[in-house]
């Protein structure tokens, strides 16, 4: 990946835009089947010019025949700054300085911070005690077999945790049509709602897995018929996102939180 990419430097962000595109390969199964938003801005020269030239291949495969850039990246930026106050201040969000820049920068998850809707966890401490209360589904006593000798084995836990199962509404196995998240990651936008038509290759949702930005396109042309997750959730590698019905095109987004 780094030799297609012109041998950009291993410094940060480059490092990690090189070392994500080449997991993204694997968990793909082919090359550049995937690409983060942050490789095309690299290819388009939103990063400067690379050490090396880019792979012509490569780089015509991800940003077809559009041209990069060959002015300074941030000559093109415009004030974002403001534009996020009034979002912000519109959405009753803003009551300091500090919330506005916490708001520009993680504009998908600051909102639940700043109205106080995320609360910690609490994390339960685990329970302690001698064995006499110890969950009857776990055995304390065995029978051990060594070199044709029975040895009676008795086990005494100092603690365990109770663990809840998930609620969440996942598909089992593999469903025809289905469109799967190649990592685990968070859903930080949903391109579509119910009713839209989409064509084949259409970004229908962005996800962020290790801070970039994933599209994940639609395989088929069809009608969005149901939704069932948020912006914000987390889904996981495998999870099945969308189905397509086969007689009548459509789509399900299924929750996989």
């Amino acid at each position: 990946v780094r030799k297609d990419l012109g041998y950009p430097p291993l410094v940060t962000p480059t490092s990690q835009i090189v070392g994500i595109q080449a997991v993204m390969n694997v968990l793909g199964g082919e090359r550049y089947k995937n690409v983060s938003k942050e490789v095309k801005e690299y290819i388009k020269g939103f990063y400067g010019r690379p050490p090396a030239p880019i792979d012509p291949e490569i780089a015509h495969k991800i940003i077809g025949d559009e041209e990069p850039i060959t002015c300074r990246p941030a000559d093109l930026l415009e004030g974002e700054l403001e534009k996020f106050r009034k979002e912000g201040e519109k959405m009753g969000i803003i009551s300091k300085e500090e919330d506005v820049l916490t708001y520009t920068l993680y504009p998908a998850v600051a909102p639940k911070f700043l109205r106080g809707e995320t609360e910690e966890e609490p994390l339960a401490p685990p329970k302690s005690d001698n064995g006499s209360s110890t969950p009857s589904s776990m055995p304390t006593k065995y029978q051990v077999d060594v070199d044709g000798e029975s040895f009676q084995v008795k086990v005494i836990p100092t603690g365990y945790l109770e663990i809840e199962p998930s609620e969440g509404v996942k598909p089992s196995g593999p469903v025809e049509g289905g469109v799967t998240s190649s990592m685990q990651g968070m859903i930080l936008k949903l391109k579509v709602k119910e009713g839209d038509k989409v064509k084949e290759g259409d970004v229908v949702a962005v996800l962020e897995a290790m801070k970039m930005e994933n599209d994940i396109h639609s395989p088929e042309s069809g009608i969005v018929q149901e939704i069932f997750v948020d912006e914000g959730d987390t889904v996981g590698a495998g999870d099945t996102l969308m189905v397509k019905k086969k007689k009548y095109p459509s789509f399900i987004l299924f929750n996989v939180k």
